[in-house]
């Protein structure tokens, strides 16, 4: 994995004056690096970053030698090397994925912007003309809002909080330049390929995850895997042993709780390192505060599976310095629930469509922040843009398949010889469910928060409301955290409960 930079946090401002607001920025976000925050500030603008020294090759902005230009970047791309054959001026044997970046735009400007594959967030500054960018899925988080008439760009909603009268996510799948407006990039299509049957369908798609793992693994490090015992974590902690000398697996839930039990089942059957976090009541409310800081979200469930991704994301850092997680699995393969419902076909392509474009503010920015609230990087194989094309490719009658209507068939059926029968064929469980955490912090809110005060406060300003007393609670904590500063209809609410 030469030049990637796993999970950096930046910020910026485009202005000459308070150039010390993007330290005071970095501040908020420490913890998304173990170095010391590097600054560069120019005529038009002021730029910082930190980074992981054990395993970016680069944590700094980095300049053309004539200093004209600057970038801070946060991410991986993974056709750096095809990128490289086509500079046409610059040799960059070596580069890191932030140099090649800021060369190709050098050269073509941003038709190179198109060419990005990975997952990635970056800001360029040229002269007095600021570009900024996210990958098509918006796994890596950026922000923006405005101070004193300037634009100013962070990681994470916290580190603007305190300064711009309002925060807002930038769109996933776009590129900004600043004296033109915001252009999207063409999303992702379907894979152009003729497949001969649903168990085909299967064979590519073992294939390609096992690239995909290749890809996200950096070299040198110790690495783990979030185990919660599902399909999805499962099949890349048996692909991840592959390749690992030693593989370290996490799983973290309520004593006694079914997907303890099959995580343990799948670590002594892969032979991993195995560490297990169980966790109560009293426990899962005494870090709730932290987690909805780190979090920036009060949609219920996605606050209930960050209790445990958090915990989690502690343990393993205790450990390793990278994780390898399963998400995206349900998205691309029609992993949920209601899904099955769906009359037709083109519903449920639909339907799966919609999960993965709802993916950059909930499953992504909960797994995003639990990993850096602990100093630790993930990788996200599902999401590799192979594995998202050739998922999109798949027809959705293929993924709910079978006598029982069996969810994700086609990833079921490429590892059914790998994975004890019991684990890969399960049935589908929420985080928050096989975990145990269901009722942990709901029968708390049932018993603060009276009816009254629940008909009185559920209705919010943007007109929609709150469902549960559990989700009043976050909201709660999310307003002591963040004021009015983050416009509601933003934050990512989850559809089906």
């Amino acid at each position: 994995m030469p030049g990637g930079d796993f999970m950096s946090g930046f910020a910026g401002i485009r202005s000459s004056k308070r150039q010390d607001l993007v330290h005071l920025m970095l501040q908020k976000i420490s913890y998304r690096g173990s170095s010391k925050p590097l600054i560069w500030s120019g005529t038009e603008a002021s730029f910082g970053i930190t980074g992981f020294q054990n395993i970016d090759e680069t944590i700094k902005p980095l300049m053309t030698p004539s200093g004209e230009r600057v970038i801070v970047w946060d991410g991986h791309l993974i056709n750096a090397s095809k990128l490289q054959e086509q500079l046409s001026l610059h040799n960059l044997s070596g580069a890191t994925d932030a140099e090649i970046v800021l060369h190709l735009y050098e050269e073509l400007g941003s038709r190179a912007l198109g060419n990005l594959e990975g997952e990635f967030a970056f800001a360029i500054m040229d002269g007095s003309r600021l570009l900024m960018a996210r990958d098509r899925l918006g796994i890596r988080p950026l922000y923006y809002g405005f101070y004193d008439g300037a634009l100013i760009f962070a990681s994470e909603i916290k580190a603007l909080s305190d300064f711009a009268v309002s925060v807002h996510e930038f769109p996933p799948g776009c590129f900004f330049i600043s004296d033109q407006g915001i252009f999207p990039y063409r999303p992702y299509q379907p894979e152009s390929i003729r497949l001969n049957g649903a168990t085909e369908s299967a064979d590519r798609l073992g294939d390609l995850l096992i690239q995909a793992i290749d890809a996200c693994i950096p070299e040198g490090v110790s690495i783990g895997v979030w185990l919660s015992g599902g399909v999805d974590s499962s099949v890349i902690a048996a692909l991840a042993d592959r390749k690992c000398d030693e593989l370290y697996t996490f799983s973290a839930g309520v004593k006694d709780a079914p997907d303890l039990d099959y995580a343990e089942q799948v670590a002594e059957h892969i032979g991993s390192h195995h560490f297990t976090r169980n966790f109560n009541q009293e426990e899962a409310l005494k870090v709730l505060d932290k987690v909805i800081y780190h979090l920036e979200s009060f949609d219920a469930p996605l606050v209930r599976s960050a209790i445990g991704n958090y915990l989690v994301a502690e343990l393993a850092s205790e450990h390793v310095p990278f994780v390898l997680s399963g998400e995206g699995g349900d998205e691309l393969f029609a992993g949920y629930a209601y899904q099955k419902d769906y009359a037709s076909e083109i519903e449920l392509t639909l339907s799966v469509q919609n999960a993965i474009a709802a993916l950059h503010n909930t499953a992504l920015q909960r797994v995003d922040r639990s990993a850096a609230a602990h100093g630790t990087r993930v990788g996200l194989p599902f999401l590799d843009p192979r594995v998202v094309r050739f998922a999109l490719a798949i027809p959705s009658r293929w993924k709910i398949r079978g006598p029982q209507d069996v969810e994700k068939w086609p990833l079921r059926k490429a590892f059914a010889d790998e994975l004890p029968s019991e684990v890969i064929w399960r049935g589908k469980s929420k985080f928050w469910e096989g975990a145990g955490i269901t009722d942990l912090i709901a029968s708390h809110a049932e018993s603060e928060i009276s009816d009254t005060s629940f008909a009185n406060e559920r209705q919010l300003g943007d007109g929609s409301i709150l469902r549960s007393k559990e989700e009043l609670l976050y909201f709660r904590i999310f307003s002591q955290h963040f004021g009015e500063k983050v416009p509601l209809e933003e934050i990512g609410r989850t559809k089906h409960i």
